[in-house]
């Protein structure tokens, strides 16, 4: 490899050319020596800021870690809260529903006892279907044509309750003629 080559030429004072070239050489070495202390110096600066990051950077991981620390005993107290709160709200959710259920049977129930008191309380009213059927309403009703005897008799069935279980069911259009005619037929074959 080659580096450089220069050409000498031959000097007629060397003394001169080398009292230059040693007091270039002197200036340059009080310049890189200057440029040295000073680089030592910010260097040293820059070393001793970084010594203080150093220092704030752990005071502030440790405040970040106690105030995790913190938050996360808050956060545990807040989700347990929560917890019992949902375990609350469904544990009243279910007593709702079994309150529901249990509602639902009694007013089952009821409405049973309540169909049964009303059974027993139509079963002494007034049975006649023209008053409901408007088609019916030409035809004389079966008990104008009864007589108080014939209830009165021991031998005949009472055919109430027998009008009263067909006027319970959902009849569909048109049936009330037909069954006001049969009514009006069924005291007259009992006669």
């Amino acid at each position: 490899f080659r580096l450089g080559s220069l050409k000498l030429q031959e000097v007629p004072s060397p003394a001169e050319v080398v009292k230059e070239l040693i007091g270039y050489c002197l200036d340059s070495l009080g310049q890189l020596q200057a440029k040295a202390e000073h680089l030592q110096r910010e260097n040293e600066r820059l070393f001793s800021n970084w010594s203080d990051v150093e220092k704030r950077l752990e005071k502030c991981v440790e405040a970040k870690e106690e105030l995790e620390a913190d938050l996360y005993s808050r956060f545990v107290l807040v989700l347990n809260e929560k917890k019992a709160k949902i375990r609350n709200l469904q544990k009243l959710l279910s007593e709702a529903r079994e309150s529901a259920v249990d509602a639902k049977c009694s007013r089952d129930s009821i409405a049973a006892t309540q169909m049964v008191i009303k059974r027993e309380n139509n079963y002494d009213a007034s049975t006649d279907e023209e008053s409901e059927n408007p088609a019916g309403a030409s035809l004389p009703s079966a008990p104008e044509r009864r007589d108080s005897s014939l209830l009165a008799s021991p031998d005949i069935v009472d055919p109430a309750p027998r009008r009263k279980r067909r006027q319970r069911a959902a009849k569909p259009a048109g049936t009330g003629a037909k069954v006001a005619a049969y009514e009006a037929e069924q005291p007259a074959q009992e006669k």
